[in-house]
C-alpha cells in the first residue's frame, strides 16, 4: 500500500522548538541540528524501549519508534545558492569593474559558487532554501520506507504502528497498519498521539513526548486488539535512531 492508504497522524513543530532528554534540554532553536543519538541519551532509550515492550505485552500490536536526523540529503540547495551567488559575483564584477579581465570574472563566479555551497551546509541556511511542501513530501516518503524496512507491514495480523520523528524537517508522523486502522472507531485518529509527542518537544522534553505517544498507542491497541494467548513479539527492534 502507498502512504495514505489508511489513516495517519501528522504534525510539525516550529523552528524555535526545543527537544532534549529528560536530564537536559538542547539550546533554543537547535533541535534540527541535534543528532537523534544525542537527543535521546541511553537512559531515555531504555525507557522508550521498555514502554514499547509493555505496550506489546498487553496487546496484539507491534510498535516501532524511529527518529531520524534528516529524510534526504538536500544537497542541491547549497549548489542553487552557490549558483545564485556566482551570478551576483559575475554581474557585480562586470558592473563595478568593467575593465577587469576574464579570469577575474571567472574567479568571482568560483568564489560565489564555493561560498554558497559552504553556506548551504549550515542546516539553518539549507532549511531556509527548501520549501515546506518538499520537506513534508520527503518526510512522508521516508516514513513509509521506515515502515516497510522495519517489517511493520509484515506482521501476522497487520497490526504494526510506526511513530516517526524527522528532526531536520520538523515532522512527526504516526502510521498504523490496516489491521489497526480497521478496528479504530470512526472518531479515533492518530492526531492525539501526534499531539502528545509534539507537546513534549515544545516543552523541551522530547523523550517524555515519545513516551506519552507510545503509551497512548498501547491504550488504543489494548482497547481494540488485546493480546492473544501466547502472543509472540514479532519485531524485536523497538527504537531506531538514524543520525
Amino acid at each position: 500500500p502507498q502512504l495514505g492508504s489508511w489513516r495517519r497522524g501528522e504534525g510539525s513543530f516550529p523552528s524555535g522548538a526545543v527537544g532534549g532528554s529528560s536530564r537536559g534540554a538542547a539550546a533554543p532553536g537547535r533541535i534540527a541540528r541535534i543528532r537523534p543519538s544525542a537527543l535521546l541519551d541511553p537512559a531515555d532509550r531504555l525507557r522508550i524501549e521498555g514502554a514499547v515492550l509493555e505496550a506489546e505485552q498487553n496487546t496484539a500490536g507491534e510498535i516501532v519508534v524511529a527518529v531520524v536526523g534528516s529524510c534526504a540529503e538536500y544537497g542541491s540547495a547549497g549548489w542553487r545558492l552557490g549558483a545564485a551567488m556566482a551570478l551576483v559575483g559575475f554581474l557585480g564584477a562586470g558592473i563595478f569593474a568593467a575593465e577587469i579581465g576574464l579570469w577575474i570574472l571567472l574567479g568571482a563566479q568560483a568564489v560565489g559558487l564555493a561560498l554558497g555551497h559552504l553556506l548551504g551546509r549550515i542546516q539553518i541556511v539549507r532549511r531556509s532554501l527548501i520549501s515546506d511542501s518538499f520537506m513534508r513530501e520527503c518526510a512522508e516518503r521516508r516514513a513509509w520506507s521506515a515502515f516497510a524496512e522495519n517489517g511493520l507491514a509484515r506482521t501476522a495480523e497487520r497490526t504494526g504502528i510506526l511513530i516517526f520523528v524527522a528532526l531536520f524537517e520538523h515532522r512527526v508522523i504516526v502510521l498504523g497498519d490496516e489491521g489497526v486502522d480497521r478496528v479504530l472507531d470512526p472518531d479515533e485518529s492518530w492526531e492525539e498521539v501526534v499531539g502528545l509527542l509534539l507537546a513534549g518537544v515544545r516543552e523541551k522534553r522530547a523523550a517524555e513526548g515519545i513516551l506519552a505517544a507510545v503509551r497512548r498507542c498501547g491504550e488504543l491497541l489494548q482497547a481494540h486488539l488485546p493480546a492473544a494467548p501466547k502472543s509472540l513479539n514479532q519485531l524485536p527492534t523497538a527504537l531506531i535512531l538514524e543520525d
